[in-house]
């Protein structure tokens, strides 16, 4: 697809910004080659084994398909499927799952060049029982050798921030291609000096909840999607600080983060156990929790995210006050629930209906359980749970199989 296809299929998304910010923002895609293109690609991971819940309806042209999920908006969001088909050394054909309805059909092949593909992709945006999608763009690479396959997310959010009584433009660039912008790899460009130009010595920053420009410090609050943006003189801060409190007998964590959300809807990354991050003064929740731990028996790792659309219950803030701290265990005392209370008994003949369900001490529900690397969802081996009504003497009356989304 070329860049001007490109740029008609996308358009220029608009987002109104009821507050933070005095103009709203856009999308922009730039043309290849151009410095805001994409931030520099990440590898993306790759399995032999095909997705266990994916159907393919393409008769490939390749002697080898690769297979790799990403997750490209909300965190409970349905992951979007890749499949490079290879074809011969250094070539190949992708496909990508862009409508995310878990299958593969020839129309969701991509056209590319130079083992480079660019292509629309909705960024998915969970908000209680509804899904919304907003315009994004992604870019895939295959490396030379045919090894390495890697992706960013294409472009930048640009729009206008008013702080120490001057009015600046802005780009904001999704660093890790999850199509968030308030993770630790996420950029914040800010024309300090209004010429129009991007110094990436001095007007790039890695997005925090509180940067330091000149002699001065801010407090920056955004949404994870990038609606609205902030940047206010900082009147205090405290620590907020992620803890495991061990219980349950839960080994070391190997890879932990959160986000946390503030009373006004800004978000706070935390990557690591016992890692802990200066914000501004106020309260906070978490939003999202993902934690990898080893095997016990030397099998893959599992990896779990937890999520609050669909918590349970009302959620807990955490007061961070002036030079506090305030310590969060993100998986707390857990608590499994069957999805039948309260139903009552079914008449002979009836369905059963369970929905089982796994929430962390604060409230938030699993969403996602897979098994290997975290940078490699597609290498699970269909994580679930199986589901079985027996009777008082252990026979099985009937089963299911249930995964996750």
């Amino acid at each position: 697809m070329i860049i001007a296809g490109l740029m008609a299929a996308l358009g220029v998304a608009v987002i109104a910004d009821p507050g933070a910010a005095p103009a709203a923002w856009r999308y922009v895609v730039p043309a290849p080659g151009d410095a805001f293109e994409s931030p520099p690609l990440r590898a993306l991971g790759l399995a032999s084994e095909k997705p266990e819940d994916l159907v393919v309806k393409v008769a490939f042209r390749g002697s080898r398909q690769r297979y790799a999920q990403l997750r490209y908006g909300s965190p409970s969001s349905v992951r979007v499927t890749v499949v490079l088909d290879e074809i011969g050394p250094g070539a190949a054909d992708l496909y990508v799952d862009a409508n995310r309805n878990r299958r593969i059909e020839a129309t969701d092949r991509v056209d590319g060049a130079n083992r480079t593909w660019r292509l629309p992709l909705d960024l998915a945006i969970v908000e209680g029982e509804t899904t919304g999608y907003e315009r994004r763009a992604c870019v895939f690479r295959l490396g030379a050798t045919g090894i390495t396959f890697s992706h960013a997310a294409a472009g930048y959010l640009e729009g206008q921030v008013e702080f120490a009584g001057r009015r600046h433009a802005v780009r904001r660039v999704d660093g890790d291609g999850n199509g968030l912008f308030t993770d630790r790899d996420d950029r914040l460009w800010i024309d300090l000096n209004d010429d129009g130009r991007w110094d990436p010595s001095s007007e790039q920053f890695l997005f925090a909840s509180i940067l330091a420009i000149g002699d001065a410090r801010y407090a920056v609050r955004s949404d994870p999607y990038g609606r609205r943006l902030s940047v206010d003189p900082l009147e205090g801060s405290g620590t907020v600080r992620l803890a495991l409190a061990n219980r349950q007998g839960l080994p070391a964590a190997v890879e932990l983060t959160a986000t946390l959300i503030g009373r006004d809807g800004s978000a706070v990354g935390l990557t690591g156990e016992g890692a802990q991050a200066t914000v501004p003064i106020g309260e906070y929740r978490l939003g999202t929790v993902t934690c990898a731990f080893e095997d016990a028996q030397g099998g893959p790792r599992w990896s779990f995210v937890f999520s609050d659309i669909g918590r349970r219950g009302a959620p807990r803030w955490y007061k961070v006050e002036p030079g506090g701290m305030a310590t969060i265990d993100p998986i707390g005392t857990l608590e499994f629930r069957t999805g039948a209370e309260g139903m009552g008994l079914p008449r002979p003949g009836e369905d059963l209906k369970v929905q089982p369900q796994l929430f962390t001490g604060d409230g938030l529900l699993i969403v996602t359980c897979y098994r290997g690397r975290q940078a490699n969802p597609a290498g699970d081996s269909g994580a679930g749970a199986t589901i079985a009504l027996t009777t008082t003497d252990g026979r099985t009356l009937a089963a299911a199989h249930s995964g996750f989304a």
